[in-house]
């Protein structure tokens, strides 16, 4: 493949891409690249819905392959029907809210949670469009644990990585070392490469 487009306006995004892609692609590159600010609505109640709407939409718009992801937060000690789901941002189904009562309100529902059943995962899909219409999806969990109280170290836009971390580093997201999070990086890229993998085959 030539060109790629990755659905995303982040340069640190595009450049994790362009590293995953680079044995599979020539050229990655963002919606900032071709200068595109619109974006679609995303009205899916799953990851793979929202990343398979931004990918045709994104492919539509360009007129070259598009790779897309959506994620999604699920708990082990939630019932179905209170999973956040897509909608992280979200509490009770309402508009979103800001980073401060994001996580008071995940604070207290976790502190209400024995310690070895503070498990969860977030659910990512990757989604690639072409012009012609066709559309792939493939899927990775990455297991999580939260924490309570949460860390004092927050992350602007991120409240929830103060409060669960990766398994395996007894730690929120947000306290992980440099070397900590590389480490923790690689062997998510490598899952992701994979997926990849499949998509492009």
């Amino acid at each position: 493949m030539d060109k790629i487009v990755i659905a995303t306006h982040n340069p640190a995004k595009k450049e994790r891409f362009g590293q995953l892609l680079s044995m599979i692609v020539k050229a990655v590159l963002s919606l900032d690249d071709l200068g595109i600010k619109e974006k679609p609505f995303e009205s899916g109640e799953t990851a793979e819905d929202n990343a398979g709407i931004k990918a045709r939409f994104y492919a539509d718009k360009t007129g070259l392959p598009v790779l897309s992801e959506d994620e999604a937060l699920y708990l082990d000690f939630l019932p179905q029907e209170s999973q956040p789901g897509v909608h992280v941002r979200r509490i009770g189904g309402r508009d979103e809210v800001d980073d401060d009562r994001l996580l008071a309100y995940w604070q207290e529902i976790v502190s209400r949670v024995p310690d070895k059943k503070r498990t969860g995962r977030w659910h990512i899909a990757y989604c690639l469009a072409t012009p012609e219409g066709k559309v792939k999806t493939a899927s990775l969990d990455h297991p999580i644990v939260f924490f309570s109280p949460p860390s004092r170290i927050r992350v602007p836009g991120w409240p929830i990585s103060s409060l669960q971390g990766p398994i395996g580093f007894n730690k929120p997201h947000s306290e992980l070392t440099d070397s900590e999070r590389r480490a923790h990086n690689q062997k998510a890229d490598e899952l992701i490469k994979e997926k990849l993998k499949e998509l492009l085959a």
